[in-house]
């Protein structure tokens, strides 16, 4: 356990040695890249065509389509979610040079997580009006929200990354992680709350996916010559 538990170095990091771990980054993020992919895969088999006999007007298509709303609904969000945590594992991988055991915890819990992800989406799609199915689908991504969190924080804390290679935005997506999780921990109570109107707490995710854009905008040069002079007129 002592070996399992040492750091050690890539072939392309500096004072890199050619053992034979060391391709476990790749092999990881080869795991990481397949369990995504099946797990977005997965979410699509619950998109299910209706079951129309005899001659099926335009209208009524539309209308077992729209039965399926809230399927189709949880598809695209659950789809987005997963890309996010995909998206967040990639960014902070690619500028780590270090191989830890804690970064391999932090990553196979995570996808312990998003391995089940479409089984609460499927939930929320056929019983989102019901508080546990959001409850439960809440609670799901704020595990793997915090899985995301503490990977980065591992990631920073055992100094994992190159140091010459500064892990780029990341400062940027610190509040992103927290809003998310926040808006998944509300979740849980929303459904009890607010009953069939609970999903609609999920419409909250526009904010920190926002957050990046909108900090941009906040320095901008133009932003900043219209701040001031709205200053100017108030004052």
């Amino acid at each position: 356990m002592a070996e399992e538990e040492a750091p050690y170095r890539q072939l392309d990091s500096p004072g890199g040695s050619a053992k034979p771990e060391d391709n476990s980054l790749g092999r990881l993020l080869t795991l990481s890249d397949g369990v995504f992919a099946i797990a977005m895969t997965l979410l699509a088999l619950d998109l299910k065509v209706p079951d129309l006999v005899g001659h099926v007007s335009d209208a009524e298509l539309r209308h077992a389509l729209a039965q399926h709303a809230s399927s189709y609904w949880s598809y695209l969000l659950s789809f987005y979610v997963i890309a996010s945590y995909w998206g967040a594992h990639r960014r902070l991988l690619r500028s780590v040079v270090v191989v830890h055991a804690t970064l391999i915890r932090d990553t196979v819990f995570l996808l312990l997580i998003v391995a089940a992800m479409p089984f609460p989406a499927r939930l929320l799609g056929q019983y989102g009006g019901t508080p546990f199915a959001l409850a439960l689908y809440g609670a799901a991504n704020a595990l793997a929200t915090i899985a995301v969190i503490a990977l980065g924080h591992d990631v920073r804390l055992r100094h994992l990354a190159d140091k010459n290679a500064p892990m780029p935005k990341d400062h940027l997506r610190y509040w992103d992680n927290w809003l998310s999780l926040a808006v998944f921990l509300l979740c849980i109570p929303a459904g009890y709350l607010f009953g069939s109107n609970g999903p609609f707490v999920l419409v909250l995710l526009v904010i920190p996916s926002r957050l990046g854009m909108l900090t941009k905008l906040a320095h901008s040069d133009r932003f900043s010559a219209l701040w001031t002079r709205i200053r100017g007129l108030v004052s």
